[in-house]
């Protein structure tokens, strides 16, 4: 259900993005009832909050239940579906005795007009009575009302979650249960819960001790690295060393990039980059020369949204042309930071861009033989400059159309990935509620 929180509200745009003058005001009330219980859900784990942040949690249930009713006939209980059903079984049934005391001959085109209306009718009043009776008054609902007051008198409710405690029955009874031998079972299950009860207790104390020790944890990798000042956080990393990929050329015939560009684009930046004495050379033919290495994915740390020693890796993939594991290519769309907090709008510096090719160049022609880091990337043209779409909510990209739409950028610029989803042809709808952190860098 989580997973489907963070990418609703994008397929919900994309998937409704064609509609005519009709159906317009629902699917802005459909899509304001979505968007708000979206936003609520990610903005309420926020370890620390601020009056905006409040007033945002306070909104989000008040403009639901301004927009619920295009949603009451999918909230339907038992027993208010059974009344529904029987009121339109009488109605069939009450239609069908009206026609067998009409005059019989009728032609075929009037049998199926009047079959045509009734079923309109039939359902028009079907819907009728589910609005009528359904409703969102159940205590998960009335939850959502409460939350910015706690937060006013408790703090933060990151924790605030009924998981725990319907987990409970199942960790601290049914294990217990099944590791006992069956026999005055209640002391055996109380013994195992507070093994491990004990357990956890000793792994966040030494997890604990780590940071005041000075170590920072990296998620998904089974890393730790000392928090010294010149290295505090992990660096990006090349993985997935490629054959065959010993020259800038080798690598454009494995990556199936035309030479011509490559060598364009990486001319520009070396240009664009202040120069110093372990920097690339400009010439074409020395360039030529440098020994390249070429790889298929690029790890990305990411620092978890309000933690400064916690970092997610995110796995970009590069395949060129060939298949990832006996599927499709993978080049995989990443965020790319371009420039200040002023461009492109709501995107804040950051576009979003396809990953071609990343590899390392030695420059041997220096005395430091300096080893960099790079990566050539296709990017996304920001719709509207990178503004929200005011009906959808959403930022838009599509295929660069006027200019060169490849760029050599240093690995450090790749700040995480992206997810788009599809809408229409050459155009994606960026879907910046994916995680906690996307969600407030691009509000």
């Amino acid at each position: 259900m989580r997973n489907l929180g963070h990418c609703i509200s994008a397929v919900l745009a994309s998937a409704l993005r064609n509609l005519d003058s009709s159906q317009y005001q629902n699917f802005k009330s459909a899509f304001n009832g979505v968007s708000t219980l979206v936003g609520f859900t990610l903005m309420a784990p926020y370890r620390s909050h601020t009056p905006d942040t409040l007033s945002y949690m306070e909104s989000y249930p008040q403009t639901f239940h301004r927009t619920k009713e295009i949603f009451l006939e999918f909230c339907t209980w038992k027993a208010t579906g059974g009344q529904a059903n029987r009121q339109d079984r009488e109605l069939r049934e009450l239609m069908t005795d009206e026609r067998a005391k009409e005059v019989r001959h009728r032609t075929v085109a009037n049998r199926c007009r009047l079959a045509d209306q009734e079923r309109v009718e039939r359902s028009n009043r079907w819907a009728d009575s589910i609005r009528c009776d359904n409703d969102f008054n159940f205590i998960k609902m009335l939850y959502l009302t409460h939350f910015a007051s706690q937060v006013r008198r408790f703090g933060s409710i990151r924790m605030y979650s009924t998981e725990l405690s319907e987990l409970a029955y199942k960790d601290q009874i049914n294990d217990g249960y099944h590791r006992s031998i069956k026999n005055e079972a209640a002391p055996q299950i109380l013994s195992h819960y507070g093994h491990l009860h004990a357990l956890g207790i000793r792994l966040e104390t030494i997890k604990a001790l780590s940071k005041v020790e000075g170590v920072i944890v990296v998620e998904d990798s089974g890393m730790e690295m000392p928090t010294v000042p010149s290295r505090s956080t992990p660096r990006q990393v090349l993985k997935g060393s490629m054959k065959n990929t010993s020259t800038l050329t080798e690598l454009c015939t494995a990556r199936d990039i035309h030479y011509s560009n490559m060598m364009w684009e990486i001319r520009r930046f070396i240009r664009q980059t202040a120069a110093d004495h372990q920097w690339l050379p400009t010439d074409p033919t020395e360039l030529g020369l440098l020994p390249v290495e070429g790889f298929a994915q690029l790890e990305i740390p990411v620092p978890d949204f309000q933690e400064t020693d916690r970092f997610q890796i995110h796995r970009a993939r590069c395949t060129g042309t060939k298949v990832f594991r006996n599927g499709r290519s993978r080049n995989d769309l990443v965020w790319v930071q371009t420039g200040g907090e002023a461009n492109y709008g709501d995107l804040r510096g950051r576009v979003v861009a396809r990953l071609l090719a990343p590899f390392k160049i030695r420059n041997i022609l220096s005395e430091a033989a300096a080893v960099h880091r790079l990566a050539l990337v296709r990017i996304l043209d920001p719709i509207n400059g990178g503004r929200f779409h005011i009906p959808s909510g959403h930022i838009r990209v599509c295929n660069l159309i006027n200019g060169r739409d490849m760029r050599i950028v240093s690995i450090g610029a790749v700040i995480g990935q992206a997810q788009v989803i599809a809408s229409g042809e050459k155009q994606w709808i960026v879907n910046h509620r994916i995680d906690l952190r996307t969600f407030n860098e691009i509000y």
